[in-house]
């Protein structure tokens, strides 16, 4: 049976489609990322958001927090449950014929970032942590995902260039990208 849908699908960080979903005092829109999601609105791409490990582990008053942290035995078990959801629903599209063009995650992200993560040595009263870094590297959730997804190429979003992330994911929209 023929109808009107693209079949081709996107999987997109939760909080780029929820801005009110990041740490309080993080949020750099209302909203949606809406020159992402002018994007792929323009393309007709259907669009999976992605969970929020973060929100469901640790609720909305949580702290931001580094990879270290996050690292926990039961949040990459949180992570691992979430992931595993994702892909069953990512195979049954793919049974029914949807072409899964990527990942968009967000750079620095301990949960959701793909190639750079916030990294640092912190634990203690939150005042006294010390700088932060960026180091190579997937967050906890994207660690989980890519590994019941690897034919799947993952990107990132990245707030300090987002002409360079929107470029990325026309790349990706187009299947320029490598899985």
């Amino acid at each position: 049976m023929k109808d009107n849908r693209g079949n081709k699908v996107i999987l997109v960080a939760h909080c780029l489609l929820n801005q009110n979903s990041v740490v309080l005092g993080r949020a750099r829109r209302k909203g949606p990322v809406k020159e992402l999601l002018d994007e792929l609105i323009k393309e007709e791409v259907g669009i999976i958001q992605l969970p929020c490990p973060e929100l469901i582990h640790f609720g909305v008053r949580r702290f931001w927090q580094v990879k270290e942290q996050m690292d926990s035995v039961g949040f990459r078990e949180t992570c691992r449950k979430l992931a595993n959801e994702v892909a069953k629903a990512v195979r049954e599209l793919e049974r029914g014929g949807v072409e899964i063009l990527g990942v968009i995650g967000v750079k620095g992200s301990p949960s959701c970032a793909v190639t750079e993560v916030n990294s640092g040595n912190w634990a203690g009263p939150p005042l006294e942590a010390k700088e932060k870094r960026k180091v190579p590297g997937m967050g906890v959730f994207m660690e989980e995902l890519s590994l019941l997804l690897e034919e799947v190429p993952f990107i990132d979003w990245d707030w300090d260039n987002i002409d360079s992330s929107l470029n990325e994911v026309k790349s990706m929209l187009r299947g320029q990208l490598g899985g």
